[in-house]
């Protein structure tokens, strides 16, 4: 299926407009439009000429892909046939010579002109014609696949670029990089032009992961999943013809999409074919004088050339690799099983001798079907790759899978398999992999007697236990029973280890009393030890109660404390959990901008330290919570859309997903509401406790119930919670607004009921129960507590404003301008209305800015019923809906900066830069690049 939009192509779409432009005005240009195949050219030249201004006359051609050189002009006849139909025979006919046409060949019934001048008339009648059509109105011409063109075809389009001068005609020409040889005519075409300065040089590269994202969301007609996303792009290379035939609608067979890869190889030199099915055996990239060895010298230096100057094959800084994973799979599929073992096998006796601890000499010792050879080099392997704790996982895996193949597995590896099932339970840990974790580790229990190895029992349970918690929140009995298995007294120093294992559960699910005595046992015996990787761990959690009971600056040093000895230790999963936990701290505290820095810093260390999907993913989370506080939404979904894309783990998947369906709720995107509400009820009954996750989810699900009118429907999930009170007082806060924001719709919706308002007078009453349990010792909770007692009927519109002044003071725009709505209800029951308009103009002001649709429709209504018109819109200002981010990029681009070079100097990766570079032309509502710095300009963005 093909999508009906083009995707990530803005700034390319607008230097060809740009560029007819400029033909429209007297000067001739010419477009050159190249990629690979399948990179969207002839998508891209169909969107960037239609509804051009002046209604041009398009005539299209394309060149033949076979028999090209027996069949002179091909594309021009096309270009011909176009004219005469568009303008008519007789209007053609006039612009010909009386003594003949040299393209008399091309349109039966005119005379051919004299053989001799043939060839120097039929350039200048063609360019005559384009020039007497251009002088009426404007002229596209448009060459498809200049690549195949013949040699006469590259004569004509060379010799229209040069001489048309002063028409107003656009020439474009599309053409398949990848696809000349280094000898081949049509490469001196391209550099000719090249040498020109009109020519407009446009170069389709792949589509980032968002856009992919984009594109997928546009084919299916529904939001894009960021998990497929990352996976589709992985595989497509950000090709948008592969992703097309990767998502799952495309008609397209596998098959077929087989045979459409293999094409792009059909017509190799046989050297080059051999060397790519070496390449693809490699599975990855290859240092030269490994390949050389694995290949042969001779078939290197005849077939690389050619892969390479085809695009097929990259040149890296240390080496070759097949440019599409999906090339390389085709190439490798059609490989008989013995020839790939065979290639495996050359591979792994060049490796052997080279680096025996490399994980690749187990892959391939793997594939070639050596078991003897494989398992020992997988097990070396594991031991010497640092900290990529995902590879580490996987050769664990492949030495357990191949540990029943061998005759004496042990005494290959040195060790036994309920030591390598140890190691791989702590692999899982670090990658994030808690199902695989708990597999591992419940098979190491199985082979162990806890009567005869207690320690080894117990800190195996200690870690499963973790492991169930990350994976869904649950608290199991596995470290009460680790802890009874050593009691005080007894290996103290792994009894420090399982408290502060206890300590962080119990923490993460908010029994702070509990937490607090194992934080400070495991505490007191890590002083006795005076290790500071033994102190890292209680100290967190002692600085996350801290910051719960509302004392930020002994938080905050104690964190430090904590960040400190975890480094020092190389307790990497520790340092990384104080920066998640001291932003929360701070977020609860009200400084959400600090914390979502903080946050920041801790996912480039868990980038650094190979632990993105793990400890970055729930890093992003909190990121992403307090990006949502400020108001900057476009940000925060592309911090989760970024993580999700990663592949976290299933709790943090769902914590991020929270975090956009919150956003979505809030913009009135009910589509993208939807799917994350469905994913989102998909995880939570596969949990076992639901404590952490379920209030959050409750509140979305309440305030959509109660914004869709179905009031009855969510105050039943709203019953499930008031005997049932959330583990986070903050959660239990939002849960409690929600829910006396439900009893007063249903109270509005029914206001003769009374019936309803015994009901909902008894409900408000259990809610403020609720609060009352919840100590407000934070900035945060204070301001949810100062809402809910306005909403509860407890205050007045002085108390409304306290409220208000609350959220402003956070930077919280949502919920600032939600108790300015309700201020402003307070004050039309009063008949203030100079009052309630004062709210509602702030109100609407803030929510045009966020694109709050719900929130903007309320207080339009409001306005409306008490027959206020809304304020008249100020004169326009700087900002047009810009991020920071944006304008920062906005003014590096308005220098003349290419994204590369913003890129390194806000310090962000291209794909970012690409990415805001097409939100800021969509948001400034220009087509190019060019104009976004004009208009910026203007409107006094660079101020």
């Amino acid at each position: 299926m093909v999508s009906p939009v083009l995707v990530g192509r803005a700034a390319e779409t607008g230097a060809v407009r740009d560029a007819y432009a400029r033909a429209r005005s007297g000067a001739a240009v010419t477009v050159l439009v190249s990629g690979e195949a399948g990179i969207g050219k002839s998508r891209l030249v169909t969107a960037a000429l239609s509804g051009l201004p002046d209604d041009p006359l398009v005539l299209s051609g394309g060149c033949l892909e076979l028999g090209a050189d027996a069949a002179p002009y091909v594309p021009f006849v096309a270009v011909l046939r176009h004219l005469v139909r568009r303008l008519g025979r007789d209007r053609v006919d006039a612009y010909l010579p009386l003594d003949g046409s040299a393209l008399g060949a091309w349109l039966p019934g005119v005379r051919p002109a004299v053989p001799a001048l043939g060839r120097t008339r039929l350039l200048e009648e063609m360019l005559t014609l384009l020039g007497a059509a251009a002088a009426e109105r404007p002229v596209v011409v448009v060459v498809e696949d200049l690549h195949w063109a013949d040699a006469s075809s590259r004569e004509l389009f060379t010799y229209l670029s040069r001489n048309l001068g002063d028409s107003r005609v656009l020439l474009v020409g599309t053409v398949r990089t990848g696809s000349l040889a280094a000898d081949h005519p049509n490469r001196r075409l391209l550099a000719e032009l090249g040498r020109r300065a009109e020519l407009v040089r446009v170069e389709l590269g792949p589509l980032s992961r968002r856009q992919v994202s984009e594109l997928l969301a546009a084919i299916d007609g529904r939001p894009g999943d960021p998990e497929r996303a990352g996976a589709v792009h992985r595989r497509s290379g950000g090709n948008p013809l592969f992703v097309e035939a990767l998502s799952g609608a495309a008609p397209m067979s596998a098959g077929d999409l087989r045979d459409l890869l293999l094409d792009r190889i059909a017509d190799l030199p046989d050297q080059a074919r051999a060397l790519l099915s070496v390449l693809a055996v490699a599975g990855a990239e290859v240092p030269d004088d490994l390949l050389a060895e694995v290949a042969g010298v001779t078939r290197l230096r005849d077939g690389l050339g050619a892969l390479v100057g085809r695009d097929l094959v990259v040149a890296g800084a240390d080496g070759y690799r097949i440019r599409h994973d999906l090339i390389r799979d085709a190439v490798y599929d059609t490989l008989l099983p013995l020839d790939r073992r065979h290639g495996h096998a050359r591979y792994a006796r060049a490796l052997a001798g080279r680096d025996p601890d490399a994980p690749a000499l187990a892959e391939h010792w793997t594939a070639a079907g050596e078991p003897e050879l494989a398992l020992p080099a997988a097990w070396r392997a594991s031991r010497h790759v640092g900290s990529a704790h995902d590879e580490r996982l996987h050769l664990l895996g492949l030495v357990l899978d191949g540990w029943s193949r061998v005759a004496d597995p042990a005494s290959l590896t040195g060790t036994e398999r309920t030591a390598v099932l140890e190691e791989a339970t702590f692999a899982a840990f670090a990658a994030g992999r808690s199902a695989d974790g708990i597999t591992y580790a419940t098979a190491a229990l199985d082979a162990l007697d806890p009567a005869a190895e207690p320690d080894r029992t117990a800190r195996l349970l200690g870690l499963r236990g973790r492991l169930a918690h990350r994976l869904d929140g649950s608290d199991g009995p596995d470290l009460h029973d680790a802890l009874a298995l050593v009691p005080p007294g007894r290996s103290d120093r792994l009894r420090a280890e399982l408290l502060a294992d206890a300590a962080f559960v119990d923490a993460s699910t908010e029994r702070y009393a509990r937490a607090r005595v194992h934080a400070e046992e495991s505490l007191r015996l890590a002083d006795g030890y005076g290790d500071p990787g033994l102190r890292a761990r209680p100290l967190l959690v002692l600085a996350m109660l801290a910051g719960a009971a509302g004392d930020t600056v002994r938080s905050r040093r104690t964190f430090a404390e904590a960040r400190q000895a975890a480094r020092t230790a190389g307790d990497d999963p520790t340092y990384l959990t104080t920066y998640q936990w001291e932003a929360l701290a701070l977020g609860e505290a009200g400084e959400y901008r600090l914390a979502a820095d903080l946050c920041h810093d801790g996912q480039r260390a868990a980038e650094r330290l190979g632990m993105a999907r793990s400890r970055g993913s729930m890093l992003a989370v909190v990121r992403a919570g307090q990006l949502r506080f400020l108001g900057e939404w476009d940000a925060a979904v592309d911090v989760v859309t970024d993580a999700l894309a990663d592949g976290p783990p299933p709790l943090y998947a769902a914590f991020l997903r929270l975090v956009a369906a919150d956003v979505a709720r809030c913009r009135g995107d009910a589509d993208r509401f939807e799917v994350l509400l469905r994913q989102l009820t998909e995880f939570g009954a596969h949990r076992r406790d639901r404590r952490d996750f379920d209030p959050d989810f409750a509140v979305q699900r309440i305030a959509d119930a109660t914004a869709r009118g179905e009031l009855d429907a969510a105050d039943s999930i709203l019953t499930g919670y008031l005997d049932w009170p959330p583990p986070y007082p903050t959660d239990a806060m939002r849960l409690a607004l929600a829910g006396v924001r439900l009893q007063r719709a249903r109270r509005a919706a029914a206001p003769r009921n009374r019936r309803v308002a015994a009901a909902t007078a008894d409900r408000i009453a259990a809610l403020t129960r609720f609060v009352d349990a919840v100590e407000a010792c934070t900035a945060t909770r204070r301001a949810y507590r100062a809402t809910f007692d306005v909403l509860a009927g407890h205050g007045d519109l002085a108390a409304a404003d306290r409220a208000a002044d609350a959220w402003r003071a956070l930077h919280n725009p949502h919920e600032l301008a939600t108790v300015l709505a309700d201020g402003a209800g307070i004050a039309l029951a009063t008949n203030n209305r100079p009052g309630a308009r004062t709210r509602l103009d702030e109100a609407r002001r803030i929510a045009s800015a966020l694109g709050a649709r719900p929130l903007l429709a309320r207080v339009d209504e409001m306005l409306a019923r008490a027959r206020l018109s809304p304020a008249a819109e100020p004169p326009a200002t700087p900002g047009f809906g810009l991020t920071a981010r944006e304008l920062d990029v906005l003014r590096v681009l308005a220098r003349g900066r290419s994204n590369a070079q913003i890129a390194a100097e806000l310090f962000v990766t291209g794909n970012t830069v690409a990415t805001h570079v097409a939100r800021i032309l969509t948001k400034l509502g220009v087509a190019t690049r060019t104009e976004a710095a004009a208009f910026a300009h203007r409107a006094g963005l660079l101020d």
